[in-house]
């Protein structure tokens, strides 16, 4: 999760004011026939509303969405629960009280001992009874190690959540990027997958890393272009697609290269104004191959470059998908229309 720094946040406003030149290149203005989607925004309250909860990833435990905190000890150990019959009355319109949730113990003893420099969890998939995360630790203030959790959670109305914290696979890094990792999973079969956070031009070869249900070691997936960051992932379909949320934030410290995605489906007009990219990929598991479908991609209606959305989290919803954010620009749970 990105911690912008009050140095590189004044630079965008600046750069915004002023309309500088040579930064960055500025997105073409040309007409685009491209839909973008509103988001509608869910009023939550019992915590994850809170910017310090800092939401990293969204999954379904059954008919329960778990929305996770990038530092659950800042809410006793433990993650927000909202019911899906809850998220469905807001979203139709049946109710506009805010969503309520209840939080739920994540038992992770020993984890910041096992882990020195542990610097929160960052992504979740659920598969039966096993809970999966991803974890971020710093060695030092220029090196991100990613590791893979397995945790317990019973079938039913979730009650608490147990990770054994010895058990785990490191995931090794792929650029000399800086606090950058893998902020996506997602469970494919007998298999856990783990997405990088650059996979881009910047990445001399971007793979989805494979493991077993036990977190042993299965090999790699080579992942087709992709530009611009990776940040959740949705459940696999029967065939074998995903959808992945695909974000580009202008201050960031590594600039994207030319995205094919984008030549061949347009920018949608909010984003031909905006350096801003905020959309869903749909993504096809191909043999030992990873590569975004023919689908158009699903981009979100932008404000501007000032309030980009740090979309950090992403579930399929009847009708759509759920969407959520960490602190940048607020924390901010939304259905999106689209599938």
């Amino acid at each position: 999760m990105r911690r912008r720094s009050v140095a590189i946040a004044t630079l965008v406003i600046v750069l915004a004011l002023v309309g500088m030149v040579g930064v960055w290149a500025w997105p073409s203005s040309e007409p685009s026939s491209v839909r973008e989607q509103p988001i509608m925004e869910i009023a939550l309250s019992g915590g994850p509303e809170l910017p310090e909860a800092e939401i990293s990833g969204l999954a379904w435990h059954e008919d329960e969405l778990v929305l996770l905190p990038q530092y659950p000890a800042r809410f006793g150990g433990t993650v927000f629960v909202a019911a899906r019959r809850d998220l469905s009355a807001f979203i139709a319109g049946r109710s506009r009280e805010p969503v309520r949730v209840r939080r739920v113990p994540l038992d992770a003893p020993g984890l910041e001992e096992a882990l020195p420099g542990f610097d929160g969890f960052e992504a979740l998939a659920f598969a039966g009874e096993d809970a999966y995360f991803a974890v971020e630790a710093r060695t030092d203030p220029e090196h991100t190690v990613g590791y893979l959790l397995r945790g317990h959670a019973p079938p039913g109305r979730l009650e608490r959540i147990t990770i054994d914290v010895s058990h785990r696979a490191r995931l090794a890094a792929q650029t000399d990027l800086t606090n950058t990792g893998y902020e996506a999973i997602t469970v494919a079969g007998d298999r856990v997958l783990a997405l990088y956070e650059a996979n881009g031009d910047i990445n001399p070869r971007p793979r989805v890393l494979a493991f077993d249900r036990a977190l042993e070691p299965e090999g790699e997936l080579e992942l087709g272009e992709l530009e611009y960051r990776v940040t959740d992932a949705t459940t696999v379909d029967g065939a074998g697609r995903f959808w992945v949320a695909n974000y580009h934030w202008p201050g960031s410290p590594w600039q994207p290269g030319a995205c094919r995605i984008t030549e061949e489906y347009g920018r949608g007009a909010s984003h031909a104004r905006c350096n801003t990219v905020e959309r869903l990929v749909e993504l096809a598991i191909e043999g030992s191959r990873i590569e975004p479908t023919a689908r158009p991609p699903i981009l979100l209606e932008l404000i501007d470059d000032l309030h980009a959305r740090n979309w950090e989290g992403l579930v399929r919803m009847s009708g759509g998908f759920l969407v959520m954010t960490d602190e940048h620009p607020a924390s901010i749970l939304a259905f999106v229309a689209g599938e």
